[in-house]
This record gives C-alpha cells, sequence and structure tokens, in this order.
C-alpha cells in the first residue's frame, strides 16, 4: 500500500509539489496542515488532499512527511512536533542542514531535497541527500532525480532553483525581442520556449556528448550561429551568468 504523504508549510512549493504528484497519476492521501488555509483548501479541492486540524495531527496520521516551510519559522513549528523513530521527514527548507533539522526532530530520520516550480509538469531537477528508497520513489516522478552523498554537494545543486528562475526572465528577453521584429507574442513565446527545450532535450539525449561539443558542432565556421557564439563569447556574455551563481555561493557559504 503505498504511504500516506503529510505535508507541513503549504505554499508554492507544496502546491507545485503535490500537483505534479497528480499530474504523475500518484494518488496517495495527501494530509495537508491547515495554516494556510486558503492554499489548501485550493489543494483540497483540486487535488483531493486532506486538510489536517493540525500540525501534529499530520505527523500522528502520516509516516512520511514533506517538511515545507520558510526558514523562519522552522523553529516555531518543530517547538510544537512530536516524531517517531518510523517518520521520515523530507526537508525543504533552504539552507538548513541535515544536522541542524536531526538535533531538533528526536528520532526521525531525515533527508533534504528542493524540487524547483517545474516539478508540476514532471521536469527539471529533484536533488535528494541522502539517498533514501522512499523518498527516492516519492520524487522521482517530479523530474530528474540526483542523489548526492555530500551536503556540500546538494546545496550547490540547489541553486539551480536559481538558474531556474533566472532563465524565465532570459527567455522573456528573447521573446520580447523576436515580437519586436514583428512575430505575435505568442509566435515568439512558443518559438523561444521550444528552441530551449529541443537544445536541451537534446544534451539528455546524448549524455555521453559534452556540451561544448554539441554547441561546436552546430556552431560551426561560417554559419550565422558561429557569429553570433562569436558576438557573445566577445561581450563575456556567460561570464555574468558565473557571476550570478557565485554571488549565490557565496552566500550559502557564509
Amino acid at each position: 500500500m503505498t504511504e500516506a504523504l503529510g505535508i507541513l508549510g503549504v505554499g508554492h512549493l507544496a502546491s507545485y509539489v503535490v500537483a505534479g504528484l497528480r499530474k504523475a497519476g500518484d494518488n496517495r492521501t495527501i494530509r495537508l496542515s491547515p495554516r494556510n488555509r486558503e492554499t489548501s483548501e485550493a489543494l483540497r479541492q483540486t487535488h483531493g488532499c486532506e486538510i489536517a486540524p493540525d500540525n501534529q495531527a499530520v505527523a500522528d496520521e502520516c509516516r512520511v512527511i514533506l517538511l515545507a516551510v520558510r526558514p523562519q519559522h522552522l523553529d516555531a513549528l518543530l517547538d510544537t512536533l512530536t516524531l517517531r523513530d518510523d517518520h521520515l521527514l523530507i526537508s525543504c527548507v533552504a539552507g538548513v542542514s541535515l544536522d541542524a533539522i536531526r538535533q531538533r526532530v528526536g528520532p526521525a530520520r531525515v533527508v533534504r531535497t528542493l524540487p524547483l516550480a517545474c516539478a508540476e509538469v514532471g521536469e527539471g531537477v529533484v536533488p535528494l541527500f541522502p539517498d533514501e528508497a522512499t523518498a527516492r520513489e516519492l520524487l522521482s516522478p517530479l523530474g530528474r532525480l540526483i542523489a548526492f552523498d555530500a551536503e556540500r554537494a546538494f546545496e550547490l545543486a540547489s541553486m539551480a532553483a536559481c538558474v531556474n528562475g533566472w532563465t524565465y526572465a532570459f527567455l522573456d528577453r528573447l521573446s520580447e525581442w523576436f515580437a519586436g521584429q514583428g512575430l505575435s507574442p505568442e509566435q515568439a513565446r512558443e518559438l523561444v520556449v521550444h528552441s530551449i527545450r529541443g537544445a536541451t532535450g537534446l544534451a539528455a539525449g546524448f549524455p555521453e556528448r559534452s556540451l561544448r561539443g554539441i554547441s561546436d558542432s552546430i556552431a560551426t565556421p561560417g554559419t550565422y550561429t558561429r557569429d553570433g557564439l562569436d558576438a557573445l563569447e566577445a561581450r563575456d556574455a556567460f561570464g555574468a551568468w558565473e557571476d550570478a551563481c557565485q554571488l549565490i555561493k557565496d552566500s550559502l557559504d557564509s
């Protein structure tokens, strides 16, 4: 029998996790904490979730719990929660280490993850630390699950959420340019989104090929692709992305 899932902290992350699970055909019982009543009620009506009377009721009725509160709300929640040794707590709390949570939850087992917004459609990266069978089974339908055996590697991988958000802004900028050249906004959006989807699809389909190798096989001398790539590299366009990543890493390390 499929384990029921309890969710403590019903906000955006919980919403797209629930939507992603249901889209993947996961019909398990999902019990929600009641604090964000509006969001919990929307998930109840849209995805058949149940709303528990309080946080402890979620823990009492569900062995597997997704912890999805903001870091500043974590202490207040854990101060009032009692967990058992058969509980699996899957923490989505950004920036809070495994040890820091373990010290607060007694005998419960703890793992960390951080699904992206695209988990709602079963796409993107789902980092997991450490690897654990029940968590892997639950989270795998939400995207490409990558398990890590070191927390530092997991923290680096969690930056994918930031890169994901930046990518939408980049796609918007390109879409606006194509629309400015005469395409309809709908055509421009579809053109850009599916061009990027095609690029990532090809890369995923040939994991043995280096990403630079794929680029060089397309951007051959004398092509428009090569000319545009040379212009981007001359302006260190990709260096700005590295700078943004380093900014986030420095914040995580501090």
